[in-house]
């Protein structure tokens, strides 16, 4: 009669197989937690990237527009001064300007020349809209010689807007108060080197802006992920050609 013969293998105890499986559990929930973290981070910075380029082509659309201020203004245009601004419907929150885009005149008919500023694009205001409602902040561009007074958003991600203006080219600092997160400079001086004051809209001849994007913080202070409030301030200076005398 053949004897079955029995042999010891190795093998993982029940334990053993608990203690492997609760370490994988540790690991995987560590790299799952890593991971989630750095798409936290990635999204933000994709936000960040989206602000700056939004604010950016706003900017850039700004400041050709306001340079062209007072373009072969005509005389006689009640409110506007020689610069092309409308003194009295600007200030540091805002700013229309008149300029006659069509008033170079072709030169094979040099008579049909346009001597008002009443096409489209030739009277503009800028300025941020608040919707209280949503709870949202529009840089908006105002065209009063369009159809309806058109209106069209430049930037839809914008905290703070501020139009200063000066008689002479300007250095600055730029500065971001932290109790209303208002961007804004300091610390003007002129070429000489000394402080410069800032001047009506009538006198300016110089005009810088300032903006301000606020991303908000992401989750809660000494927790993982946290992400503090992140302010961005981008500026530009805007030269009104033809107040500037060559």
């Amino acid at each position: 009669m053949r004897k079955l013969q029995l042999t010891n293998q190795a093998g993982f105890s029940l334990v053993e197989l608990f203690i492997a499986m609760t370490i994988t559990i540790v690991m995987m929930g560590l790299a799952a937690t890593l991971l989630a973290s750095s798409f936290k981070v990635r999204a933000r910075e994709d936000r960040k990237s989206d602000a700056i380029a939004d604010v950016q082509r706003a900017l850039n659309i700004m400041t050709r527009e306001i340079s062209n201020a007072g373009f072969k203004l005509p005389s006689g245009l009640g409110g506007v001064s020689s610069n092309g601004l409308v003194a009295g419907d600007s200030n540091s929150q805002s700013v229309r300007l008149v300029s006659n885009l069509n008033g170079t005149p072709d030169p094979a008919s040099p008579d049909t020349a346009d001597t008002d500023v009443a096409d489209s694009d030739e009277d503009l205001k800028f300025q941020m809209y608040v919707d209280n409602d949503l709870g949202q902040r529009y840089l908006v561009r105002f065209d009063a010689n369009a159809a309806n007074n058109k209106t069209t958003v430049l930037a839809n991600r914008v905290d703070a807007l501020v139009f200063r203006y000066y008689d002479e080219k300007v250095t600055y600092s730029t500065v971001v108060n932290s109790t209303t997160g208002v961007c804004d400079i300091s610390n003007v001086k002129n070429g000489a080197g000394n402080n410069k004051s800032e001047v009506s809209p009538a006198a300016a001849k110089y005009v810088v802006i300032s903006i301000c994007v606020t991303l908000p913080a992401v989750g809660k202070p000494n927790v993982e992920g946290y992400q503090p409030l992140s302010q961005l301030q981008l500026t530009s200076d805007v030269v009104l050609r033809n107040s500037i005398t060559y």
